[in-house]
């Protein structure tokens, strides 16, 4: 019996990035601008503007709430594994070992178009957040 290796795979591109956002209540103020940019440059098209506005409220809250378990500024990391359709956020007091599994909180959202009623394409996205997030008031 003859053993044949598999084909060698390519890694898929890993994008990446590491922002510092500043200490306190300001950490939330530019989330949105970083997120949608790093979207655009990573070239998702025409989701990128979509998945900006469902993430961004997310991570600021996420900021907002870590912001005041830390004295110095936080850092937000930023993932997207295309194939996968999945963007996985991660929010580090900059002061703390950067070790994996050290984050404040982290998030994970999956993307995507499915077919709607009537043939039309939509967009969907499912978030999940690390430490939960409480429901908002009336739901």
């Amino acid at each position: 019996m003859n053993t044949v290796p598999a084909p060698a795979t390519p890694e898929p591109h890993l994008l990446a990035g590491r922002w510092q956002l500043p200490s306190g209540r300001a950490a939330v103020g530019n989330v949105r601008g970083i997120i949608r940019g790093a979207l655009q440059s990573w070239g998702l098209g025409p989701a990128a503007a979509g998945l900006a506005d469902r993430v961004a409220p997310l991570i600021q809250d996420l900021a907002t709430r870590t912001a005041t378990r830390c004295r110095g500024p936080l850092v937000l990391r930023l993932e997207l594994h295309q194939p996968a359709r999945l963007l996985l956020g991660e929010i580090h007091d900059s002061a703390a070992d950067r070790r994996p599994g050290s984050h404040l909180a982290a998030i994970a959202v999956t993307y995507g178009r499915r077919r709607a009623v009537g043939g039309a394409a939509a967009w969907y996205t499912h978030a999940f957040v690390w430490p939960t997030l409480p429901a908002p008031a009336g739901a």
